[in-house]
């Protein structure tokens, strides 16, 4: 029986979430401790999905699904295939709501799979135009950082309507990731920015607009930290200022309003304990946070105490650097 197979990754932002939609630059890296994979097999009258979330045919799907079935719609309407229908299984680590680009790795793995399917040649812009009307859907504004990351497979630094540029660097710190186990909410995080830059109130839309400029300004001063050379980024001045950005971040995206009970809880008693700086990573209102940290000594030690006061239901340490990989991922 014929069977096609589509994969796609994680992703973290590092910094810029929010600021990226209104043209303001973003970084952003894979993150492959966690993956998704779609496979396509052929089916009978109607098509199927098989997966942790939902199991049942597509006409029933759930609207957090929504993405999957636009996206097989118009894929075999466009290559007119509109008789085909599939068993969509769907296997997949990335956790659904956590700013962790679940949506557009999804999506991303189920056009490659699609394309596999008919044996037909994928190219980026193909990719991206199906990927980017998907997460239109998922997530109503997107900037599209997260469909560039996920089907890039690369660390970029981003902003809407300029050349996409891969952004490499190296640190000897690291990187530790939490899930606060309670679900974010992208789309809404972002529509309650628009309505406060937006806000008939001049001090509300003034204040909205400072914070966003405020982030924009803090992701080119954290670039350009992460340019440095290996001999500055020894040194406890360079940690500090690692930190002390991250931290600015956070509190800009506070009074944005992005953040939520959990991802302070966690973020206070990280940076009170020994992290050098930490902040939320995705839309907010939930979802995941990380902190860098100096050590994976000290990083394991902060999440098995975010474990044990359950502020966590799940964590990953990975060394803070560009081209970390699956087996750097550590849980």
């Amino acid at each position: 029986m014929k069977r096609a197979v589509g994969s796609s990754h994680g992703k973290i932002i590092l910094i810029g979430e929010h600021s990226v939609v209104y043209g303001a630059p973003a970084l952003a890296m894979p993150f492959h401790g966690t993956a998704i994979s779609v496979s396509l097999r052929p089916a009978g009258n109607h098509s199927m999905i098989i997966s942790d979330l939902y199991e049942g045919a597509v006409q029933t799907a759930p609207p957090i699904l929504d993405n999957l079935v636009s996206l097989l719609n118009a894929l075999r309407h466009d290559h007119e295939v509109d008789h085909y229908h599939f068993v969509i299984q769907i296997d997949s680590t990335i956790p659904i709501e956590r700013g962790m680009g679940s949506s557009a790795a999804l999506s991303v793995a189920f056009v490659k799979a699609f394309y596999d399917y008919l044996g037909k040649p994928l190219n980026d812009d193909t990719l991206l135009s199906y990927v980017d009307a998907a997460e239109i859907i998922t997530h109503g504004h997107p900037s599209g950082l997260d469909a560039r990351v996920t089907g890039y497979n690369r660390p970029l630094y981003f902003q809407r309507g300029k050349v996409d540029d891969v952004f490499v660097f190296d640190t000897p710190l690291w990187l530790l990731i939490c899930d606060s186990g309670v679900p974010g909410n992208t789309k809404i995080a972002v529509q309650n920015v628009r309505d406060a830059y937006e806000s008939e109130y001049p001090s509300r839309r003034q204040a909205t607009r400072q914070a966003i400029r405020t982030l924009s300004q803090l992701t080119e001063a954290f670039k350009e930290l992460l340019k440095e050379t290996n001999h500055a980024q020894s040194s406890t001045d360079y940690q500090a200022r690692i930190g002390d950005i991250l931290n600015a971040a956070q509190r800009e995206l506070s009074a944005l309003q992005v953040s939520s009970p959990e991802i302070d809880a966690g973020i206070n008693y990280l940076v009170n304990n020994g992290a050098l700086g930490a902040k939320l990573t995705g839309g907010g209102l939930g979802g995941c946070y990380f902190a860098v940290v100096a050590d994976p000594e000290t990083a394991a030690s902060l999440a098995e105490a975010l474990t044990d006061q359950q502020l966590i239901t799940d964590h990953w340490l990975i060394p803070f650097r560009s081209e970390s990989t699956t087996d750097d991922a550590r849980k």
